[in-house]
């Protein structure tokens, strides 16, 4: 009988233990590989994430340097071999700019500059913070005359009246004394192609009167009252919202006789709180190639010891009207209406800032044109003595103009070009007759303007140097190293 021949296959149980080895061994050096390259990624990450530590410690110290004193500099400056340690490692940090806008670069260093593993650089621009959001801010009474037109938000601490056909694209805050609408009067959302995304509000510390059925507040009306009182308040017209038409909640601590979707009377509500003028505090060092009238040009300080009894004669007789631009200073001894500094039929060919102590007038000035694009602030420091009167017919006013005082817009669908004015005094300001017209704020402690002074806000306007020292952070950007 035939037999077939058997094959030796005692080794392959081996052969095959070897090949599943390899092939596990190869799968493990793989997973091994990728693991540690993955630690070696999440490492890096986690390190370059902790470097930020640093590079912050970095903008934080130069910002808490440059709140206490805007000409401080920097322990550790970019370039040299000084270093300062925080956020778990250490920085260099510069900054340079104006002082309307700071950019500040820091670096950092984990673990240290010498033996830095991961560096991260980063530019932070600094500004003022913001302190003019409104059109209009009086910190008395406020009186929008009668078809006047105001594109922004106004604000007044004491009682505001809307003349009859005026329109507020924008809101309006009362603290005290209400809000009376006069006919045809309009708080809108929108206004034309120039005005758009406002709240269209009336809030005040008080009742709110909207006269006629032809007076509209677009948004919600809320007729606050202050904690002494309780609602309903008798009799329950008082912190009412009467007549009219509100568009959206009408909110009374009184009676709700507007028409409106939507009436919740007898409901408390706090008023706005009382506001206050920014503050405006001197630094020539705000004022790179500043021109002094004072005692002392150079230093220009503001100290009575520097004021000069000819500050104001010297600005009028030496500098031209027409076609400025620049920082004048002006510290007058003893200021009053017979050292006005005269700014009839001024012009401008670029930023113009003007800061005194004494009053300002704008005379007849008509149309103030400009051959670029403009930043105009008029700041007056000069308050008149107490019981003495400024209206749109003169008196002792603060900063005073006649007869159609416009700031050239520019293109109106253009924010960016134009003049953007800011006006500025703790006294009294007042414009006579209509036709007046600006981009920008207008800011007093008491404002009188007869026939209107057409505003639309202009955000150029709302970062000032010279108003708080606080820095706020307006952008943020990581640079190559």
């Amino acid at each position: 009988m035939l037999k077939r021949a058997h094959r030796g296959e005692e080794g392959f149980a081996l052969v095959t233990a070897v090949v599943i080895l390899m092939v596990m061994s190869l799968f493990m050096v793989v997973a091994l590989s990728a693991g540690n390259s993955a630690f070696n990624i999440s490492e890096k990450g986690s390190r370059f994430t902790r470097t930020l530590g640093p590079t912050e410690a970095g903008v934080n110290d130069a910002i808490t340097r440059l709140g206490v004193n805007r000409d401080s500099t920097s322990p550790c400056p970019i370039g040299t071999a000084l270093v300062c340690t925080g956020g778990g490692g250490e920085y260099q940090v510069s900054w340079s700019g104006t002082k309307s806008e700071t950019m500040i670069t820091s670096i950092g260093y984990l673990p240290s500059m010498a033996e830095a593993d991961v560096t991260r650089k980063v530019e932070v621009t600094m500004e003022p913070e913001p302190k003019f959001q409104y059109a209009l801010f009086s910190a008395d009474t406020l009186e929008v005359k009668n078809n006047q037109v105001i594109m922004g938000d106004i604000f007044a601490n004491s009682a505001v009246t809307i003349g009859t056909g005026a329109i507020i694209c924008g809101s309006v805050l009362n603290a005290a004394g209400g809000v009376d609408v006069q006919a045809g009067a309009q708080i809108l959302k929108s206004y034309g192609s120039t005005c758009s995304g406002k709240d269209g509000d009336v809030w005040a510390g008080g009742k709110i009167n909207l006269g006629t059925i032809t007076s509209t507040v677009e948004g919600d009306a809320t007729a606050s009252a202050p904690s002494t009182v309780s609602c309903p308040p008798t009799p329950n017209t008082d912190y009412a919202i009467t007549g009219g038409t509100v568009n959206g909640t009408a909110t009374a601590c009184g009676v709700v006789t507007a028409t409106t979707p939507s009436a919740v009377p007898n409901t408390r509500t706090d008023p706005p709180a009382q506001g206050s003028l920014p503050e405006y505090t001197f630094d020539i060092g705000n004022y790179p190639g500043f021109t002094c009238f004072a005692l002392d040009a150079v230093g220009c300080d503001y100290d009575p010891t520097n004021f000069s009894p000819t500050a104001v004669s010297q600005f009028n007789s030496s500098v031209s009207t027409a076609n400025m631009s620049g920082t004048y200073i002006i510290w007058q001894e003893n200021p009053s209406q017979s050292t006005l500094v005269d700014l009839e039929d001024m012009t401008l060919s670029g930023d113009l800032t003007i800061v005194t102590n004494a009053p300002i007038t704008l005379g007849n000035t008509g149309e103030i044109t400009t051959t670029s694009a403009a930043t105009l602030v008029l700041v007056s420091l000069y308050v008149p003595p107490t019981g003495t009167t400024c209206s749109t017919n003169g008196g002792d006013c603060s900063i005073f103009g006649k007869n159609s005082v416009v700031f050239d817009s520019g293109d109106p669908a253009d924010p960016d070009d134009g003049i953007a004015g800011l006006l500025y005094t703790p006294g009294k300001m007042a414009f006579k007759n209509q036709s007046n017209g600006a981009d920008g704020a207008l800011y007093a402690g008491s404002m009188d303007i007869k026939n209107g002074f057409d505003i639309v806000y202009n955000e150029r306007v709302e970062r000032i140097v010279g108003f708080g020292t606080g820095l706020e952070q307006t952008l943020w950007q990581e640079l190559a190293i």
